[in-house]
């Protein structure tokens, strides 16, 4: 039996995958400790022909599923998930890359530890070739958390321990099942709803310093499109996640840490999004985020870690904006400011 289920998504990745697969299959663990689930989301170029010839160069180790409608990323991972029989689950994009001992160190990692999710570094890479490096070491100790107190837990939400990406880590099948951890459907920005329910559930975690997963900087991602629909979807996923966070009443007891960390990744995200993805920052998206803002978190200039975590003095002014009346002008005069600056 396999020991890591491989969830690749693919959408228009004829140039990529197979870069892609090649750091797969070439694993020193073995071809035979993978299983490799590839879904084909409704590509218009090449990707399901490449992915019927790497099905039937290794037709018992990978499995190609086929959408006729684009549905995103989370839904091809949560499709994938239902046929995945091994104890541990990988993500993958279809144009990243990973170093070729990268399931070997995860695995061994996971399996001494009895870790509920096992993470690595990543390393911004924009080679057009399968490339890996000479040193993977980050000089920094490994550590093992076991997060088995309401403080504990407090604190390991308030310092957002973990990223939120869904590459870069291997997570125990029955981990996510059993608590029911699946991606929001049809969006984009879907991996920090993701990772959010990661942080509220799991016991054990491995931090391996070391690089072992490029990320592609691909100028066509959605998420770095200009003026993009798309960027919506980070409002959206955001709302599900509060109502998630609210119907598994993780509100009673981490409010404050919930509370703050929407603001970071709610409000500071999305700001970012319109100074940086927009030509010209539209104003209404930005009175829309401040009614989100003001309407979940009424008193937000009171949660204690606000306060108490030191803040670049530049994030007080963009907090306190949240208040402030605003108009075309003076909201342009901000998002330049902010472009200025630097977020």
């Amino acid at each position: 039996m396999a020991k890591v289920s491989v969830i690749i998504p693919c959408f228009n990745a004829q140039f990529y995958i197979d870069r892609c697969l090649t750091s797969v299959t070439s694993q020193s663990i073995g071809i035979d400790s993978l299983e490799i689930i590839c879904v084909d989301d409704a590509s218009t170029d090449n990707t399901w022909e490449k992915l019927q010839q790497w099905e039937q160069r290794y037709p018992n180790q990978i499995m190609i599923l086929h959408f006729d409608t684009n549905s995103r990323q989370g839904t091809a991972r949560n499709v994938a998930l239902q046929y995945a029989t091994s104890p541990w689950i990988s993500f993958v994009d279809s144009d990243d890359w990973i170093e070729p001992d990268y399931y070997q160190k995860l695995l061994y990692c996971g399996e001494q530890t009895a870790s509920d999710i096992v993470i690595c570094k990543t390393i911004r890479d924009s080679s057009l070739e399968l490339s890996f490096l000479d040193n993977t070491k980050t000089g920094e100790p490994n550590r093992f958390m076991v997060i088995d107190s309401l403080e504990k837990r407090k604190l390991f939400l308030v310092l957002r321990s973990m990223d939120s990406l869904a590459c870069a880590k291997i997570v125990r099948k029955d981990f996510l099942l059993e608590n029911q951890i699946f991606f929001p459907e049809y969006l984009t920005y879907e991996d920090t709803y993701w990772g959010s329910l990661l942080h509220l559930y799991t016991n054990r975690v491995y931090f391996l310093e070391e690089t072992l997963y490029h990320y592609y900087i691909n100028e066509h991602s959605s998420v770095l499109q200009s003026n993009s629909e798309h960027h919506l979807d980070l409002l959206t996923v955001q709302m599900r996640l509060w109502n998630e966070w609210e119907e598994r009443g993780f509100l009673e007891n981490f409010r404050e840490e919930l509370e703050y960390d929407f603001l970071h990744s709610c409000y500071l995200r999305f700001l970012k999004v319109l100074v940086y993805r927009y030509q010209t920052p539209p104003l209404s998206l930005f009175l829309l985020l401040q009614q989100l803002i003001q309407k979940r978190i009424p008193d937000f200039l009171n949660n204690s870690y606000l306060q108490q975590i030191e803040q670049p003095d530049f994030y007080k002014i963009l907090f306190q904006a949240i208040t402030l009346p605003m108009n075309k002008e003076s909201f342009m005069e901000f998002t330049t400011s902010i472009q200025r600056i630097g977020m």
